[in-house]
């Protein structure tokens, strides 16, 4: 049965929803030049930040689905048009204030050269700006696209090696279980008919980041209870990771029994990708089936209008709209200035490491010609060998010092950079990494470790940073020194400092030569913390 279009008419009904939408706020049009303005001057002063993301979008597999990410913002916000424009815009000083603490973010993620910081503070300032133009009410509204943004920032590698541990000790489990016999060295696993890798892309970080940024949109969009949408959250996060585990141990297991014909080479990346779709589609249908009722909250604009104004309001609107996009560009420009200041201060660079005095060390050759740390925009390098004893089977034992010294830090030039490797080039891989501490007669020193490996050959690798006069093993305590004394006047200089030994049954070889080398040389192995030479 067809309603009466001319009972329609005369109830003020209308088969057209956008009809009855309120008319759009007389600011409007204001309002978009000035978040125009001031989100494209955010932009262009950070500009390095906002290339970056691009950058990383396009050169990493992991984060390539950042490209989606500004399209569905706009998708979001474009829902929710009718119930947006419908307020007037209220430039709000609470933005500004938003503004300034992205501003404060930037400034810190570029004095102590930390990408991501900067990029996470570029998003916040973006958000700040909008919100000092169109205010708190309409910013409500927009509130979770807003919020989307941060998807954008390729965020995570720092999950690898504890994803790549996590990944080779499911595919031992799982090889113990069905009677393979298998052998574990860190993220190196050996079965009877060959030897795998768990690499980098094989961590998972790429489906994780991906199944995260698509479980919280869909999360959002089909559930309204808390408790269903952090259930979806965590299953986004734990799924893909179990799945990661078994998606590694279909790879060993074809491999295994089709005589590596299969799964080998770039056969596993693709093998893996179909298997790591089947179980998203099958996550997103777990997902689906607790889903509540759609709700269309856009047709809420109906009944929503917006404040009458006269032709003086929206004069004084006008003028306030443009403070606020001219004040975020000026807090920005203020950021800007500062940062281009404060990089321009450097240390002198030492000529030589200082030698050894007073212990039983001697100064010898490198144990190898192909081992030394990655640190590529480093001032100077410095390596040197140190014995104790004619031979290790003697007794005796072999520690290399290696020193990475930096006469000042800024962009892609800092000592703690994921570029940075302590394994160094091939053949040297990483098979473990931690951290540990050692307690002195008058000092209790901490630090990192990685265990690496050439074929058959092991070395234990300890190392911390020396930042400001301080040594540390925290990268994050690094980079706050780091702008600790940029900002405030400490030493430009910082060096990271790593002593090395060899063992060839168990580590505990290596870290007793190490632990000796330290008890014996731990003041002067500090050489860059008692002045520089």
């Amino acid at each position: 049965m067809s309603a009466d279009p001319i009972q329609a008419a005369k109830s003020g009904a209308s088969a057209d929803p956008d009809t009855r939408r309120p008319p759009t706020a007389p600011s409007w049009p204001w309002a978009i030049g000035a978040l125009v303005l001031g989100i494209g001057a955010v932009l262009a002063l950070f500009w390095d930040a906002a290339y970056s993301i691009g950058f990383t979008w396009w050169d990493s597999p992991a984060f390539s689905h950042g490209f989606l990410i500004l399209p569905i913002v706009a998708y979001l916000i474009w829902l929710q048009r009718h119930r947006l424009m419908a307020l007037p815009p209220q430039p709000s000083a609470l933005g500004l204030v938003a503004v300034a603490l992205g501003s404060l973010g930037w400034l810190i993620g570029e004095t102590a050269g930390v990408l991501q910081v900067q990029q996470i503070a570029l998003v916040f300032a973006i958000q700040g700006v909008v919100l000092a133009v169109i205010g708190r009410t309409a910013a409500m509204v927009i509130a979770f696209p807003l919020f989307y943004l941060y998807f954008g920032v390729p965020f995570g590698t720092f999950l690898i090696p504890p994803l790549q541990d996590v990944t080779a000790a499911f595919v031992v489990r799982f090889l113990q279980l069905i009677g393979i016999p298998v052998h574990i060295d860190g993220i190196f696993i050996y079965i009877p008919t060959g030897n795998f890798e768990v690499a980098e892309a094989c961590a998972g970080l790429r489906f994780l980041v991906t199944s995260v940024a698509l479980g919280v949109i869909f999360a959002h969009e089909f559930y309204t209870q808390l408790w269903r949408r952090a259930l979806f959250v965590a299953l986004s996060v734990i799924v893909p990771i179990i799945a990661n585990g078994f998606r590694a141990t279909g790879i060993v297991l074809l491999a295994h029994y089709s005589d590596y014909q299969l799964a080998v080479g770039a056969d596993h990346l693709t093998y893996g990708l179909i298997f790591l779709s089947i179980v998203l589609f099958c996550l997103l249908g777990v997902g689906y089936t607790f889903r509540e009722p759609y709700r269309d909250t856009a047709k809420s604009a109906a009944t929503e209008t917006p404040q009458s104004a006269s032709a003086k309001s929206v004069s004084s609107d006008r003028f306030r709209l443009a403070g606020a996009a001219a004040g975020a560009a000026l807090i920005s420009a203020a950021a800007w200035v500062y940062a281009a200041q404060v990089q321009s201060r450097a240390g002198a660079v030492p000529e030589a490491l200082q030698p050894l005095a007073n212990t039983s060390w001697q100064a010898a050759a490198p144990a190898h010609d192909d081992w030394k740390p990655n640190f590529p925009t480093a001032s100077r390098e410095f390596i040197q060998g140190y014995s104790d004893g004619p031979d290790q089977s003697e007794g005796g034992a072999h520690v290399d010092v290696y020193v990475a010294y930096y006469a000042r830090q800024r962009q892609g030039e800092e000592v703690v950079n994921f570029l940075n490797t302590i394994p160094g080039a091939k053949p040297w891989q990483r098979a473990g990494s931690g951290g540990g501490e050692l307690a002195l007669e008058n000092d209790r020193v901490t630090y990192n470790y990685e265990r690496i490996v050439a074929g058959e050959r092991g070395r234990m690798v300890r190392y911390w940073y020396w930042v400001d006069g301080q040594a540390t093993a925290n990268p994050y305590v690094a980079k706050l020194l780091e702008v600790k004394a940029k900002l405030l006047g400490g030493q430009p200089s910082a060096a990271v400092i790593a002593i090395a030994s060899d063992y060839r049954e168990s580590p505990r070889e290596a870290n007793a030569s190490l632990d000796r080398f330290l008890k014996d040389a731990w003041p002067v192995a500090r050489f860059v913390e008692r002045g520089r030479p």
